[in-house]
């Protein structure tokens, strides 16, 4: 069976204007498709998340899930940074940190 890196990418905003993006890297035979729901522990017990978008590198063999986006009312910088920690916690990367 051929397998693909699939990259799942959650990007976090405040209302303030301020966002990042947690991602997480999975080897899987399974192509994923807009419209299909994730699970992860990160998102809270029981909680799914459906893809947005699917976007193919076929030269790099590498394939990018995006999430709808995670709206932070009212939080400051701390407060973001305190969200996307999280994230890392249940395994998932933040390639660029605030």
């Amino acid at each position: 069976m051929t397998t693909i890196d699939v990259t799942i990418v959650q990007t976090i905003e405040t209302t303030a204007g301020l966002s990042t993006q947690v991602v997480r890297t999975y080897e899987t035979g399974m192509m994923p498709q807009v419209g299909q729901k994730i699970r992860d522990r990160s998102f809270g017990h029981g909680i799914d998340r459906v893809i947005e978008d699917v976007v193919l590198d076929y030269e790099a063999g590498d394939c990018y899930v995006y999430l709808p986006i995670v709206m932070l009312n009212d939080a400051e910088k701390e407060d973001l940074r305190d969200y996307a920690n999280e994230y890392v916690r249940h395994g998932w990367e933040w390639p660029r940190p605030l």
